[in-house]
């Protein structure tokens, strides 16, 4: 890919956003360049286009870029987490196939950083790999209301990720006083994945 090809597209992705057609044509024909792609890519959101979009759509466009290049090969996205950055790796790795991907995703439940652990979560619940099931009950441990809470929801909406492992660390968030203050809903929610697990037990 020429470096003028490449602008052009950069453009086009940054003018129009992830939500239009003409962004996610940009996307896909940026990806198709792969690894070399990706260096571009990964140089120029350091001094990104003018764009009239609002920042949060611009942030949600460099996300699903990074998404896309995960989707085309993980391990390209992967071999770069250092450069890119934890939380922007595994949420793209949400977009992922293959093993790899779910070993970093389940490595990145123990980042020191809350919300590199919570995109780690959130990634492993949309690809609902049953590797990940014990150790999303074991983050439930986690520090973080937010990471608990995403764990707590999916156990919810989700059977796959119900288990009889998980139900000591629920039963600690029911027992809290700061969840139950704090993060009510998350607090109510336990409880009924407590019921939903004891019930699909009997």
């Amino acid at each position: 890919m020429s470096k003028t090809g490449f602008n052009t597209l950069l453009q086009t992705i940054f003018e129009n956003g992830c939500y239009s057609k003409a962004g996610r044509n940009a996307t896909a024909k940026m990806v198709a360049g792969g690894g070399r792609a990706l260096d571009m890519f990964l140089s120029a959101i350091c001094d990104l286009p003018e764009t009239t979009l609002h920042p949060r759509d611009v942030a949600d466009t460099v996300s699903d870029v990074f998404g896309q290049f995960a989707k085309r090969d993980a391990n390209c996205v992967i071999d770069r987490c250092d450069q890119i950055g934890e939380f922007q790796t595994f949420w793209a790795m949400g977009s992922a196939t293959g093993q790899r991907s779910i070993d970093v995703l389940i490595d990145g439940l123990t980042s020191r950083d809350k919300y590199a652990r919570w995109a780690a979560a959130e990634s492993l619940i949309r690809r609902r790999s049953k590797r990940a099931v014990l150790a999303l009950a074991t983050a439930l441990k986690d520090r973080s209301s937010l990471v608990k809470s995403a764990i707590v929801q999916a156990m919810k909406s989700n059977r796959i990720f119900r288990c009889a492992e998980a139900l000591p660390a629920l039963r600690r968030i029911i027992a809290s006083k700061s969840m139950q203050k704090h993060s009510p809903g998350t607090w109510k929610t336990a409880k009924e994945v407590v019921e939903m697990i004891e019930e699909e037990a009997s």
